[in-house]
């Protein structure tokens, strides 16, 4: 396994800056994260034509990008502009990691419903524009990777193997956040353990009961059983730090150096 660095981490600041600070701490692969309109805006996938990914390459200064992390507006959205301006955000973003030969692309799932028993219908409703962006995945060799994500439509692991049977893709799978997991109560190794050969990525983030956006280290987290538990699965892949907070720190470059460090002596692998 490999450890990347998520431009998410760097989010208020300019891609050629974040790129700049990855760099310096010597990370060579990186997750390009692009949370429209103004939470992530590293890159508009939309505008995924040759020019842009070349400027965006060259932005890059020789990073490589493994994965892209994108969202625009929610799948379950009520309106069906939205729902298609989403599916045509994410058709972009599958044509920019296709260019870019990037492995999969992370999306978010939706908005989580306000009861319990919509869930069904809003994942219906999730499902129909998921499945169109399934076929842009195949078409292009990419694969679509939900997020399990805490606060988010699929926010737990029996709601994602719903969410699969749903989609019946081939070309989709899951991205595992394991601060999202760890705020749930959930066992994070024993979570990856069940999912298996379904994981297209890894966000590495530590969390506790209450709090998903933690730097590894300050949570419950057992990373060692995680990477224990990711090399039981055959995942060999890149695993990318993506570090937010609801207060960003001080230094947030200093974060990144300290979960690398602890992640990567959990994990076994070089820093």
């Amino acid at each position: 396994m490999k450890l990347s660095a998520s431009t998410l981490t760097f989010r208020r600041l300019s891609l050629a800056t974040a790129v700049g600070r990855i760099r310096r701490l010597d990370f060579d692969t990186l997750d390009l994260c692009c949370l429209f309109p103004s939470y992530c805006p590293h890159y508009d996938p939309t505008a995924s034509n040759n020019i842009n990914v070349t400027i965006i390459e060259d932005t890059l200064a020789g990073l490589r990008v493994a994965t892209l992390n994108v969202a625009m507006a929610p799948w379950n959205s009520t309106d069906r502009m939205v729902r298609s301006a989403q599916l045509e955000f994410v058709a972009g973003s599958l044509r920019a990691a296709k260019t870019l030969r990037a492995h999969a692309v992370t999306v978010q799932s939706g908005n989580k419903p306000r009861l319990d028993s919509d869930w069904n219908g809003s994942a219906l409703l999730v499902s129909e524009p998921m499945r169109q962006a399934a076929r842009h995945a195949e078409s292009f060799g990419v694969k679509l990777s939900i997020e399990i994500r805490a606060g988010m439509l699929v926010e737990t692991v029996e709601q994602a193997e719903k969410m699969l049977e749903l989609v019946a893709s081939p070309a989709v799978g899951v991205t595992v956040d394991t601060g999202s997991l760890a705020a749930a109560g959930v066992d994070v190794a024993a979570a990856i353990e069940r999912l298996g050969s379904r994981i297209q990525h890894v966000h590495l983030r530590d969390g506790k009961p209450g709090s998903p956006m933690l730097t590894p280290g300050d949570g419950t987290v057992d990373f060692a059983a995680v990477g224990r538990a990711l090399r039981k699965t055959g995942y060999d892949r890149v695993c990318s730090i993506a570090l937010d907070w609801s207060k960003p720190p001080d230094d947030p470059a200093e974060e990144l150096r300290r979960a690398r460090a602890h992640i990567a002596e959990a994990f076994e692998v070089s820093a």
